[in-house]
C-alpha cells in the first residue's frame, strides 16, 4: 500500500518539482491549492490553474479550496490591527499555523492522507526523540524563518521534499523532465495579498489614511510633521520629508499621542527583547541556562541569546550582543544549530 501525501500546490517550480519528488519516492499524491485573495481573473485563479495542469500531467488528483472569506478574517484583518496599534505585522507568522497549515492537516485527515508535504527549502531534523522544523541546504532560500509557530503533533507529518536541495537542482530538475515552462514563471515576492507590495496603498484602500503628527527626537523636540503613522515602520530612514544636517531614523511610534520619534541609528541598539503569543515545539526543554540563538528577521543573522520563559505564553530574550532596529509586532525565532524551538511576537524591547 502507497504511503498516501496531501501536497500544498502554488502552480510554481517549487511545489512541482515537489511532486514529482515525491512521486519518485513512491508516494501517492493528492494535491491542493488554496486562493486566500483575489477573484476569478486574479493571479490566485490562474495559479490554482497552473497547478491543475501540472496535477493533470503528473496523473495525480487536484483540488481547489477558497479561502478568501477565513483569510481576510484571520490575515488581513490582523495586519491592519497592527498597523492601527502602531506595530509592524508579520502576517506569515499568522497565515502558516493559524490557517495554511491548519487547512492541509484538515483535508489530509479528511483524505486519509498519512503526510503533509509543501515545497518549502526546510527540513526535519529529529533530536531527543522530537522532531523540529530546519534549516534547509539552500541558505538563500531557506524558509524555516516562517516557520516557527508549527504545532509538534502536525510537523511528525510533514514532508519537506526540497529541503536537501538547491535552487538550481530544483531549475534542473524541472528542466530534465521536460517541464521547462516552470523556471519561466516568476518568484513571488514580499507580501502575497499586497499588490505590487505597497503597503501603504493597501492600508489607505482600507480607510487607514491616518491624521498628519509630529516627528520627534528623543529631548521632545519637534523636527516637523508626518503624514500619519501608517507610513512608517521601525528603522525607516527615506521618505521622511525632513531636511535634517544627519541621518535619522524611526525608532518609535506613538499611537496615542500620534507622534513618531526618530533617533540616530546608534541609539536604536537593545539587549533584552520581550515576547509575547509565544510557541515553542517542546517548552519543558528550553533552559534559561543555555544558550541558543535568535534571528528578528528574515535576512538578519542570527544572534545568540539566552532565553527566559514566563507565564501566560511570554519570554524575555537576552542577547549576547545588542541588536538594532527592534519592531513590535515583529516575530523573534529562537534556534538551537539549525532546528527551530519556537518563537513569539515581539511585544516590546530595551
Amino acid at each position: 500500500m502507497k504511503k498516501r501525501v496531501l501536497l500544498g500546490m502554488s502552480g510554481g517550480i517549487d511545489s512541482s518539482v515537489a511532486a514529482m519528488i515525491l512521486q519518485e519516492r513512491g508516494f501517492e499524491v493528492m494535491g491542493v491549492t488554496f486562493i486566500f485573495s483575489g477573484d476569478v481573473e486574479s493571479n490566485s485563479h490562474h495559479s490554482s490553474q497552473a497547478a491543475k495542469s501540472l496535477a493533470d500531467a503528473l496523473g495525480i488528483s487536484h483540488i481547489v479550496v477558497d479561502l478568501r472569506t477565513e483569510f481576510k478574517e484571520l490575515v488581513i484583518n490582523y495586519f491592519i490591527n497592527d498597523y492601527v496599534s502602531g506595530k509592524t505585522p508579520f502576517p506569515c507568522a499568522v497565515c502558516n499555523p493559524q490557517l495554511k497549515f491548519k487547512f492541509l492537516e484538515k483535508i489530509a485527515s479528511d483524505c486519509s492522507c498519512n503526510f503533509i508535504a509543501t515545497g518549502h527549502y526546510v527540513r526535519i531534523t529529529e533530536k531527543q526523540g522530537i522532531k523540529y522544523i530546519s534549516s534547509g541546504r539552500d541558505r538563500d532560500k531557506d524558509q524555516a524563518f516562517f516557520l516557527w509557530g508549527l504545532k509538534k503533533e502536525l510537523i511528525e507529518k510533514l514532508v519537506f521534499p526540497l529541503g536537501d536541495l538547491l535552487k538550481q537542482d530544483i531549475r534542473q530538475y524541472a528542466k530534465e523532465r521536460g517541464f521547462v515552462s516552470l523556471n519561466e514563471k516568476k518568484e513571488s515576492l514580499g507580501i502575497c495579498f499586497i499588490e505590487g507590495n505597497n503597503y501603504r496603498n493597501f492600508l489607505i484602500d482600507n480607510g487607514l489614511t491616518g491624521s498628519p503628527g509630529n516627528f520627534i527626537d528623543l529631548q521632545g523636540n519637534v523636527l516637523g510633521r508626518h503624514k500619519g503613522i501608517y507610513y512608517y515602520t521601525i528603522g525607516q530612514r527615506r521618505g521622511l520629508g525632513l531636511q535634517m544636517n544627519k541621518p535619522l531614523f524611526v525608532s518609535e511610534i506613538r499611537v496615542e499621542s500620534n507622534e513618531v520619534f526618530l533617533s540616530d541609528f546608534d541609539t536604536m541598539y537593545r539587549n533584552r527583547i520581550f515576547l509575547e503569543n509565544t510557541h515553542f515545539v517542546e517548552e519543558k526543554l528550553v533552559r534559561s541556562d543555555k544558550t541558543y540563538s535568535v534571528k528578528i528577521r528574515y535576512r538578519l543573522q542570527e544572534n545568540l541569546c539566552t532565553i527566559t520563559l514566563l507565564p501566560e505564553n511570554r519570554a524575555i530574550v537576552q542577547l549576547k550582543e545588542p541588536l538594532a532596529m527592534v519592531a513590535k509586532g515583529q516575530t523573534a525565532v529562537i534556534y538551537e544549530d539549525d532546528c527551530v524551538l519556537g518563537g513569539g511576537f515581539i511585544e516590546g524591547s530595551e
